[in-house]
């Protein structure tokens, strides 16, 4: 086995009061002793191996075994001077100081197993107070023990620079965290008023981005359960996977691209699957190589978050949310890779390359809220705009509950049946029936389409047949006249109609058809007879031509009046239609049963047909038994 040669002595670093030191990780020498138990006594023996460190960061991701520390400072000052050596790791690490003060070594500890009563104030900054008389030189090693990749930026300041460094960096952070923690409590409440799920995602995201932070800022430091603080190395990890999967799921939800980009939709959710899994190893792996794992499959989600609203940008209408979305993950990446990179050595860590973790996730943070502002007020104004609409729409039920015929069991000694079931919370369908005495007029009508529109149209057609209650025996010309009125106020719509004029006494049956189903009447034995006329619906362009026919009104059995929305019933899984034939053959079987029994049973058939209660169309039939009792 080759014996390792020693590398050349690091050269001892002269400080004075006057100045600060930072990135003196070049100055220590290292050596890892292959007894991770090794103590001072045997590294002070004179065959260890001391190398000095290339680098200007603390960094040896690869050994898992104690890394030993020494560097010798010589203090040139007329008095005595307490330098602080400042190690911004972070994550929790174990830091143990040896000095030697008289002849005798001291020993101080900072980190992961000295729980918060026993650490100074500035113990988060992970800083050991050195006095150094004048002219002296002292050797100090330090040993670092940690589960995590060791890294760490390394400098050394005055006494009084240090105190207003570190109040400075504590009102920082304090203003960072009591920022973030605020937009915390918006998320939180934005999640609970507006149920997005996005604002949920959200609300998660940020709570993982706030909870990383206290470990790139050393404020992990202060929580403290228990007598171990074990628990911190294996929380890291798995805040970075948590982030990075409640980032993709904002991604996802924020941007929109299930229909606009399914395959990269289907991309992310597979490696939203392979982060989820990904915690699971942390049962198997070692945390050391899991932490690394963690910090390399982090990047990929911030790109795909990049990646997927660039593509958005050109295809979206809100232009503004999506770059303010760009801007946001693009603060992250930038800061991310400027942490990477001071870590490894290749950018010196300037205060911006310490801190440009928690910079750009507060630059993150920043833009992601103002694109959530944009979207709050796009759902502020759809949510007024849903209530103006709701509000109309109450009216229009109201409207529509005047058009349908008042509760009533009977037609002079006639019982009657009626059920209407709308497509939509306001249909177009409308009936009417006029009573005077000895003689009936029953009305049905089907506008076309649906909602306000068609419920404002039939509340015109229910104000226009007053003409019709005065000339109840001449249905066509009623129907003419009516058409004239409406003409103006159409818009494009048009209505089919059904006049029925009933004259018992005279056994009269006149009716007047636009454009309807015919009328039908069911005798006792089941057969069917039609009475239809005439006529084109009413509409804008082209005249009715509606004809008027009399027939003598039979002596028993049921007349029904339906609109189409009965045969085009529709179901759901074939698109097979209920049809005529079907619908002939359900009332045949209802022959001897009154008319509310047919009405009632001809819906609840339609209903299970359907496999819904909601249709396409509106659904109205009406029934009128001519059975005087």
């Amino acid at each position: 086995m080759a014996i390792p040669v020693p590398s050349l002595i690091a050269l001892p670093i002269s400080i004075e009061e006057t100045q600060n030191y930072r990135d003196i990780g070049k100055y220590f020498e290292y050596t890892i002793p292959a007894d991770k138990e090794a103590g001072l006594n045997q590294i002070l023996r004179e065959d260890t191996l001391w190398r000095t460190n290339a680098k200007n960061v603390i960094l040896f991701p690869r050994n898992k075994n104690p890394v030993w520390l020494k560097i010798t400072l010589i203090h040139y000052g007329n008095l005595p001077h307490t330098y602080f050596l400042h190690l911004s790791n972070p994550v929790v690490d174990v830091f143990e100081l040896h000095t030697e003060i008289n002849g005798k070594w001291k020993t101080v500890w900072s980190g992961e197993q000295i729980l918060q009563k026993n650490k100074p104030i500035y113990s988060h900054i992970s800083a050991f107070p050195i006095t150094l008389s004048p002219n002296e030189s002292k050797t100090i090693y330090l040993k670092i023990r940690s589960d995590n990749p060791i890294f760490s930026f390394v400098s050394i300041y005055n006494a009084r620079t240090f105190i207003a460094y570190s109040k400075k960096q504590d009102i920082f952070f304090a203003a960072y965290f009591g920022a973030g923690f605020m937009m915390f409590l918006f998320s939180l409440f934005l999640a609970h008023t507006l149920r997005y799920r996005k604002f949920f995602y959200f609300f998660f995201y940020l709570a993982t981005i706030l909870l990383l932070n206290t470990y790139s800022t050393g404020f992990i430091q202060y929580i403290e359960f228990g007598n171990s603080n074990t628990w911190k190395n294996y929380l890291f990890p798995i805040t970075i996977l948590l982030t990075s999967i409640f980032g993709l799921l904002f991604t996802l939800e924020f941007l929109e691209i299930k229909g606009s980009f399914p395959k990269l939709n289907a991309f992310t959710k597979i490696y939203i699957l392979i982060l989820v899994f990904s915690n699971v190893l942390i049962f198997i792996m070692d945390l050391r190589n899991f932490i690394q794992m963690a910090i390399i499959l982090v990047f990929i989600p911030i790109f795909i978050a990049i990646a997927t609203s660039t593509l958005t940008l050109f295809r979206s209408k809100k232009k503004l949310e999506v770059v303010l979305f760009l801007l946001a993950f693009g603060s992250i990446l930038l800061g991310a890779s400027i942490n990477t990179f001071t870590v490894q050595g290749i950018i010196k860590p300037y205060h911006f390359a310490s801190y440009s973790l928690p910079l750009g996730s507060a630059l993150e943070v920043f833009f992601l809220s103002l694109a959530l502002v944009l979207r709050v007020s796009d759902y502020r104004k759809s949510i007024e705009d849903k209530q103006e609409l709701d509000l109309q729409l109450k009216i229009a039920q109201k409207l529509q509950n005047g058009l349908l015929p008042k509760k009533r069991s009977h037609v002079l000694n006639y019982p009657l049946g009626f059920r209407y079931s709308p497509a939509t919370d306001i249909g177009g369908d409308f009936v009417e029936i006029l009573v005077k005495e000895n003689e009936v007029g029953l009305f049905l009508c089907d506008v076309s389409g649906h909602g306000i529109p068609a419920a404002m149209i039939a509340s015109m057609t229910k104000v226009s047949l007053e003409i019709w209650n005065d000339m109840l025996d001449k249905p066509a010309l009623a129907a003419e006249k009516i058409r004239k009125s409406l003409l103006s106020s159409l818009s494009g719509h048009f209505l089919s109609a059904f006049f029925v004029y009933l004259k018992p006494n005279e056994k009269i049956l006149r009716i007047a058809n636009a454009g309807h189903l015919p009328l039908l009447h069911l005798d006792r034995d089941g057969k069917i007879t039609t009475y239809t006329s005439y006529g084109r619906a009413i509409n804008e362009h082209i005249q009715s031509d509606i004809v008027e026919k009399t027939f003598s009104m039979p002596n028993e059995g049921t007349l029904i009046l339906f609109t189409d929305g009965v045969i085009e019933a529709r179901n759901i899984h074939s698109g097979e239609l209920f049809g005529e034939e079907r619908f002939y053959s359900l009332i045949q079987s209802l022959a001897k049963e009154g008319p509310q029994m047919i009405c009632d049973t001809v819906v609840s058939e339609l209903e299970k047909f359907q496999h819904s209660k909601k249709s396409d169309d509106d659904i109205t039939i009406l029934a009128l038994s001519i059975d005087s009792e």
